[in-house]
């Protein structure tokens, strides 16, 4: 990363840069820089606080992870507080309507309150000609170690876009982070896919297949590892994809990546389309049996129709879909399958509904994410003729209806009661009561917070059980209490519960980072019960919140020793 005296030096020039097309500064008018030089601590980087909130996927708050913490490593404060920041970051997920449409409501909210904007994520790098995008900065999804920058500049007055996307500028693993949940580390291990999905806005902004090397990945386990993290989730668009662009593949990957997970830290492998998974199935299996790495996966199908298949590009069959899950139940025990729907695709008969419906029924999953078909503007599917949405809705209901109806999961949950599990605590309910942890099988267990604490991995005697989780009481193994490791003071500046998919007690599903269809879609924490996401992640806002009331006491002070020493050289 660039020198902070560099930036500064570089961006009080007066003329607008252009780098290599990269960077456009547009200057405010002096009128506008003039009435925001009289705030206070305007002329001292870092003196600011920022609202960063993020939308969508595992890959998408790894980002926003990132961005948080170079902020604070350069001394901004990062609050929950709307109407207390400075600026504003938001981070998008272009994935579905619902998500996008929450992201620019926001950015309304935030424009009108006459402060600098900074927008980042796939809904701008998708849509780079949009001008709402005009009288705000922009951080692009491959540019996110630039954004103390765009942020100074954007306290400044001025507008800078970074839009550009190669292999060259991909970010480093090792920049500095404020993770949400300081327990959960999540590692991007390629950006972008081979795919060519017609329904996918995704691919529009983080473009073809771009893998981290082996070794960046490797370093970067070993150092959470070494700051007390206790869950490590390797993350992308496409897992499976992993390393064709570069001469490797995700086997090799794993078998690396085991090697520096310790007793204690557990492992979980991201979303992979099923088209890779064939190459590499004995892999995999092998990788879900470690001990340290958990026995469940998130294989998208989308739809029980090769026809269907076919209009989505997905490039694989039902059979072949059918045959990796098949595999993988019968060489990782108690291994849990999380899968996609999306009803109502177009071009989708009621014969090919059927097939969908009757691939529910046979295979019985424990974990399903249900969406009803949303067009992507600018997507292939966004020409082709639409269903009626009561068709949509009723097809969707229908599939709800036999997930909810089958027993798979609370039959297995039911076989653990009288058991002892060991389980690895990483969260807070949403009960604001229960601690979370999960097996090896990834089943969430609910433990009382009097008998353990966040960060411990303990044993647990599941005492009840429901369809989304079990309960149960922490046991003495004969080795005396564990405590849950000290973290450095700026690892996390996050309360646990705003962890990735905070679970809540027994009531609905859940999705890759908080809100489910009725079900699971990635084996995130915990259930809840409403909205719905589609093979990439999850819809729902959620903010980048550190708890910084003791951490950034210190740079407040600092800020206001600068402040008092700037008016003392003024007063002279």
């Amino acid at each position: 990363m660039d020198d902070i005296e560099d930036l500064l030096g570089q961006s009080r020039s007066s003329e607008p840069r252009d780098t290599n097309g990269e960077v456009l500064i547009k200057r405010t008018s002096n009128r506008q820089a003039r009435a925001r030089k009289t705030a206070v601590g305007y002329d001292i980087p870092g003196a600011q606080t920022i609202y960063v909130k993020t939308y969508g996927c595992g890959h998408n708050f790894s980002d926003g992870e990132y961005m948080a913490g170079q902020l604070v490593a350069h001394g901004y404060g990062i609050t929950e507080d709307f109407d207390a920041a400075d600026a504003y970051l938001l981070n998008s997920c272009t994935v579905k309507n619902p998500s996008e449409a929450h992201f620019h409501t926001l950015v309304a909210s935030a424009k009108q309150t006459g402060k600098p904007v900074i927008v980042a994520g796939c809904v701008p790098q998708g849509d780079q000609k949009n001008s709402a995008w005009d009288d705000l900065s922009v951080i692009g999804v491959q540019q996110i170690n630039r954004v103390v920058e765009v942020v100074q500049e954007a306290l400044r007055g001025n507008q800078v876009h970074l839009f550009q996307r190669t292999k060259k500028n991909r970010p480093g693993l090792d920049l500095p982070k404020v993770r949400r949940n300081r327990w959960i580390e999540i590692i991007p291990i390629n950006v972008g896919c081979l795919n060519q999905c017609t329904y996918c806005k995704t691919k529009h902004a983080r473009g073809n297949l771009s893998s981290w090397p082996i070794d960046e990945i490797c370093a970067r386990v070993k150092q959470v590892v070494s700051e007390g993290v206790k869950e490590i989730r390797l993350t992308s668009e496409d897992t499976g994809a992993y390393g064709r662009d570069i001469g490797t593949n995700i086997g090799e990957l794993l078998k690396a990546v085991v090697t520096h997970i310790p007793d204690g830290v557990m492992l979980r492998l991201g979303m992979t389309n099923p088209p890779y998974m064939l190459e590499h199935l004995d892999v995999i299996c092998d990788t879900l049996n470690h001990p340290n790495v958990y026995s469940y996966l998130h294989i998208p199908v989308q739809a029980g129709s090769n026809r269907v298949l076919g209009i989505m590009q997905r490039e694989y069959t039902v059979q072949e879909f059918k045959y990796i899950v098949q595999k993988l139940r019968e060489r990782v025990p108690g291994v849990n399958i999380a899968t996609d729907i999306i009803c109502g695709f177009p071009g989708e008969t009621e014969e090919d509904f059927k097939e969908t419906a009757q691939l529910c029924e046979e295979m019985e999953f424990p974990f399903l994410n249900i969406s009803q078909f949303y067009a992507r503007q600018g997507t292939p599917a966004a020409s082709m003729k639409p269903l009626d949405s009561k068709v949509i809705k009723a097809r969707s209901r229908k599939i709800t209806q036999i997930f909810e109806a089958q027993a798979t999961c609370a039959t297995k949950h039911q076989r653990l009661v009288g058991t002892t599990q060991r389980v690895y605590i990483t969260e807070m309910a949403n009960d604001g009561h229960h601690l979370v942890g999960h097996t090896k099988c990834y089943t969430q267990v609910l433990i009382p917070p009097d008998e353990a604490e966040i960060g411990m991995d303990v044993k647990v005697q599941i005492a009840e059980s429901s369809k989304w989780s079990v309960k149960g009481k922490v046991v003495d193994d004969g080795a005396g209490p564990k405590q849950a490791p000290k973290l450095p003071p700026l690892v996390s500046l996050v309360p646990e519960h705003a962890g990735e998919a905070a679970p809540t007690g027994d009531n609905g599903g859940s999705c890759c980072t908080g809100t489910g269809a009725h079900g699971s879609c990635c084996g995130a924490a915990g259930p809840t019960t409403g909205g719905t996401c589609c093979g990439g992640g999850d819809t729902s806002p959620n903010s980048l919140e550190p708890n910084f009331k003791n951490a950034l006491v210190v740079l407040g002070l600092s800020a206001l020793v600068l402040l008092g020493i700037s008016a003392w050289r003024r007063s002279r």
